[in-house]
């Protein structure tokens, strides 16, 4: 999965990491441990993922929705 956080960084997740909630929120708070300002609100649960056509996913859709 590509994944472009809100400070323009640029990663790709595997999908077997990725394919629950539980996995992509994982990878995205190791994505923000060291970033200032944003990254204790990360740490906490805020924020949004937007899909490639700038569309919110919910947690609740994720796994329906998210695709290699």
């Amino acid at each position: 999965i590509k994944f472009k956080d809100a400070v323009g960084r640029k990663f790709s997740f595997p999908f077997h990491l990725c394919q629950t909630w539980q996995g992509m929120e994982e990878l995205i708070k190791q994505a923000f441990i060291h970033v200032d300002v944003i990254g204790p609100h990360v740490q906490e649960g805020h924020y949004d993922l937007v899909g490639p056509n700038g569309e919110i996913i919910l947690p609740t859709v994720w796994e329906k929705v998210v695709e290699p």
